[in-house]
């Protein structure tokens, strides 16, 4: 009940009939109008606040410069309402004033710009509630601030970032204690549509950032392209910067526990770069915040003092950017601002860009001159091995000859002694001279094997598409005939057609095959396996048997010169065959390799490229 119609009578003590019918229609009819009175009133405000808020939001258009959203507003508000109004903006836990109508008070303008802390106003509520709060008859006192007792009744609008309260737009009346509903309607209206347009101009301002870091990102990117040279990148990071921000870069190196000056920009204050080139500890500033964050850090408000660099005393904000190498901080670009105390997101999202582009590009660098060191060095010993190699082959083809005229030498006067002396020597005597014959058919043996070692490694290949399984045929049909007498069951698999040398792939799987044959003699049946196996960017080719195997502790000998696991007496031969094949299969760009135990049998094999390796000379 917001109001009462009272009639009274002078000349009589009861109301008759009549007159209660008329003021019961009377009643109701001032009833009606007042309501209909209420709802045009209710709709005036609405249409004010409506009209309020389209002239808003058709002034500021798709303005994204805050200060100017803010003005806009505070000149509708005061032209609407004929109220004072102001615009207050957080820094740390005060709310200074930025922004105010032109008949704010002078006498409390000064306080306002020194700023208030709001939660111990009854303002606070716009802390809880999230929404415009209004409050009639003002307390004076509730802001500590005694000029603020010439209004009677104030109300403010919160504005949050991420739920933490950093605008207010505040009004104020002079003339009534009490806000009436137009005057509500009017402020939430306007404060409502300030919002969405803060909220519009952020984002904007979050896109231009963004853009402008990629821009930063891209065109460093473009200008470095595959540049290695540490000093050419840093000089291209220092000159973005320097253009896109507007600010002093230098780039600092460790050296010990000292950060010290290495490139800078041309304008970089000489004093500054004094210190800067004999170097101090980063720990000792507050930049130390990237040693623990690995990230870019900003200092607004830079103090020189307090952070032991009384140098920088020109420089009113600091960012830097660390470059690690294997977790240790190894360097710092470094950005001082000469003009601006607090950094702009702007600023902030190029030099993160840009730093973490240098950083990429550090990375490749650093891995790019290890790998040409790497690659000088594998170089180096290539060629100091090719050199080896050929001196050795040369070495062992004269060796083999020089030794060929006394062996035979000794052989053929052996044999002359051996004729001369018919029917006059004795046992002991003849066996003697059997032992030195036999040594000397041994070295022609050996001299034959290593010849042909030697002619193996200078012998190029000749690649061409090679069908293993009618090698092997090939193979076995040579071997058939002195088979006859031995059992030996055959297990062929599928074998693939390769690219290689015919010649010294039907030599490789000779020997294996031979060895197969030769440590399974004492098996009845012997069993030979040979099979292919998918190995990805290889063929794996594998001879199996049954037979004496070998101890897999000196595996790794068994493709060496002259390295034998068994005894002459056990099997012959003269250790050289399993090197050439493995010099062989080498040439073709794959591998040997073997497994086995003792009288469990062995596994031969070799690996070959499915692409043709490109280099055929001897390795």
């Amino acid at each position: 009940m917001t109001s009462v119609l009272v009639m009274g009578s002078r000349t009589s003590v009861t109301w008759s009939e009549r007159d209660r019918g008329i003021f019961r229609a009377v009643g109701r009819s001032l009833e009606l109008a007042l309501d209909r009175a209420a709802k045009t009133r209710r709709l005036e405000e609405e249409r004010t606040a409506l009209e309020a808020f389209t002239r808003f939001t058709e002034a500021v258009g798709t303005q994204s410069d805050v200060q100017m959203l803010v003005q806009q507003a505070i000149t509708l508000l005061h032209e609407t309402c004929a109220v004072d109004v102001a615009h207050f903006q957080r820094e740390g836990e005060l709310f200074k004033v930025t922004a105010w109508s032109t008949s704010a008070d002078p006498t409390l303008l000064p306080q306002l710009q020194h700023g208030f802390i709001l939660r111990d106003s009854s303002i606070a509520r716009v802390l809880r509630e999230n929404k415009a709060a209004f409050i009639d008859h003002w307390n004076d006192t509730e802001l500590l601030i005694a000029e603020s007792g010439i209004y009677q009744a104030v109300a403010g609008h919160p504005y949050f970032v991420d739920h933490q309260l950093e605008r207010v737009l505040m009004i104020g009346s002079r003339t009534s204690p009490m806000w009436t509903e137009r005057e509500k309607r009017i402020f939430s209206a306007v404060g409502r549509s300030l919002e969405l347009a803060l909220d519009r101009a952020a984002q904007t301002q979050r896109l231009d950032e963004e853009r402008a870091a990629l821009e930063a990102f891209t065109h460093f990117t473009e200008q470095v392209g595959s540049e290695t040279e540490v000093a050419v990148l840093v000089h291209q990071a220092i000159t973005l910067l320097v253009d896109t921000c507007g600010a002093d870069v230098t780039y600092l190196e460790r050296e010990g526990d000292l950060f010290k000056a290495t490139a800078w920009n041309a304008q970089f204050d000489p004093a500054l770069l004094t210190r800067l080139h004999a170097g101090f500890p980063l720990k000792q500033s507050n930049l130390a915040l990237i040693l623990r964050e690995q990230s870019a850090a900003f200092i607004d408000h830079w103090d020189a003092t307090a952070q032991w660099i009384e140098e920088s005393r020109h420089l009113q904000a600091v960012a830097g950017y660390p470059v690690f190498q294997e977790g240790d901080l190894q360097s710092v670009l470094i950005m001082g601002s000469r003009r601006l105390a607090i950094w702009t997101e702007r600023q902030k999202g190029i030099f993160r860009a840009v730093g973490r582009s240098l950083d990429l590009a550090l990375q490749r660098a650093t891995q790019t001159q290890l790998l040409r060191a790497q690659r000088d060095a594998l170089a180096a010993r290539t060629q100091e091995l090719s050199i080896a190699t050929e001196e050795l082959e040369v070495f062992s083809y004269s060796v083999s000859h020089d030794l060929r005229t006394p062996v035979r030498h000794m052989l053929g006067f052996l044999q002359l002694a051996r004729n001369a002396l018919d029917g006059k020597l004795d046992a002991r005597s003849a066996r003697y001279l059997d032992v030195v014959g036999q040594a000397g058919q041994q070295m022609n043996a050996l001299i034959d094997a290593l010849l042909d070692v030697s002619r193996t490694a200078r012998q190029p290949l000749n690649l061409t598409t090679v069908d293993l399984k009618r090698v092997l045929q090939h193979i076995q049909d040579t071997l058939t005939p002195d088979l006859l007498t031995r059992n030996i069951q055959w297990h062929v698999a599928a074998l693939p057609v390769v690219q290689g040398d015919q010649t010294a792939l039907t030599q490789v799987l000779t020997q294996f095959i031979e060895n197969a044959l030769k440590f399974s003699r004492t098996r009845d049946p012997a069993v030979i396996r040979v099979y292919a196996a998918d190995q990805g960017d290889t063929w794996g080719i594998f001879v199996q048997d049954n037979g004496v195997g070998f101890d897999p502790r000196y595996r790794e000998r068994l493709f060496n010169l002259f390295q034998r696991l068994h005894t002459a007496q056990e099997v012959t031969g003269t250790g050289v065959g399993l090197a050439s094949v493995r010099r062989l299969i080498l040439k073709h760009g794959g591998q040997v390799f073997a497994e086995g135990h003792l009288e469990q049998g062995a596994t031969f094999g070799f690996s070959l490229p499915k692409v043709s390796p490109l280099n055929t000379r001897t390795p």
